[in-house]
Order: C-alpha cells, then structure tokens, then sequence
C-alpha cells in the first residue's frame, strides 16, 4: 500500500511524496530537530540523528517490515514533512500513524491540516477503515489539533520508554 498511497497522494497534493529511505537522514534529522518541542514532551535529552532516522528501521511490536512505511513530502528537494504510517496494525484495515511531523517554518497549520485530511482520504480510498495514534498527554496542541480533525480519545495508557514511560491518549478516527 506504501507505493499505492505515494503514487495517489502525489496526484492529490502540492507536493512530491516518496517513501523515506537512509539517504534522507540528514533531511529527517532537520525536519525532527526542528520540532524538538514535541519530543522533549518525552525525552530528558536532545534529539540525536541516531534516535531521528531510527524511525527508518523500527517496526511496532508484532507487525512485519512490509507493513511499515515512511512517506517524506518534498517541497523541490526540501523535506517538509514526514508520515511513518503501519498499515493493517493493530488489526486489518487500520492505519497506525507513529508520527506526522511538519516544518512549522514552511507550513502553516492550515496547510499541516489539509495534507493530513487528503492523507486521510487517500487512505480511506485505499480501503483503510480506521487510523490510530498515540500522543503524550502533556501534548496539549497536539491534541488540539487532531481534535480539529475528528480523532477522539479512545484511552489513555502509559508507554514504555527506555528506563521509563509516559502517560499517553490513544486517538481513533473512523474513515468509512
């Protein structure tokens, strides 16, 4: 589905979209620099470009690599906002976002919210029923701003961390 949704998002939105490779690291690691107020939400350090672009490899608990996929939207050459989407995770037909990232000096939210509703319907046209996230409870703009986009809360949980966790909300967005 990762080559499905880049080849539809690529004719629904003004910008050039493509699956995130090792090549783009340091493009990665500017772009989750640049937000480094949303991982400080959870992490006693700043960001490195090892934790950045390990998002390339990582894989949720019980999905498969296949099911992973790491969209970049380029404006020219500029990466200006990266999707890590599981597809079929946890369950059949639901999309899991582990992370929407976008550089806040180039979009404006208004742009940050209409890439990720034609996101949202691409997916829905590909058969996805339901998307999934989780964001820390401390993240009160985040929330703001999947609220603004339909997401309700489904729980809220602790997440693991290396040495830790952190209080998490579970957002659900029904699609169909």
């Amino acid at each position: 589905m990762a080559s499905q949704l880049a080849t539809s998002l690529n004719q629904q939105v003004a910008y050039q979209v493509r699956v995130l490779t090792h090549e783009d690291d340091d493009q990665i690691y500017a772009l989750q620099k640049a937000n480094q107020a949303f991982f400080s939400l959870f992490m006693d350090h700043h960001l490195t470009q090892k934790e950045a672009v390990a998002d390339l490899d990582n894989v949720a608990t019980q999905a498969k690599q296949e099911q992973k996929h790491y969209l970049g939207f380029f404006d020219g050459d500029t990466l200006i906002a990266s999707l890590d989407l599981t597809i079929d995770y946890p369950g059949p037909k639901i999309v899991w976002v582990g992370q929407y990232l976008t550089d806040e000096a180039v979009l404006t939210d208004a742009q940050k919210t209409d890439l990720l509703n034609q996101v949202l319907e691409t997916l829905r046209q590909l058969a996805a029923q339901t998307v999934q996230l989780i964001l820390p409870k401390r993240d009160k703009s985040g929330q703001k701003f999947y609220e603004g986009l339909k997401f309700e809360t489904v729980s809220e949980t602790k997440a693991p961390l290396v040495g830790s966790s952190v209080d998490v909300v579970v957002y659900q967005r029904q699609l169909s």
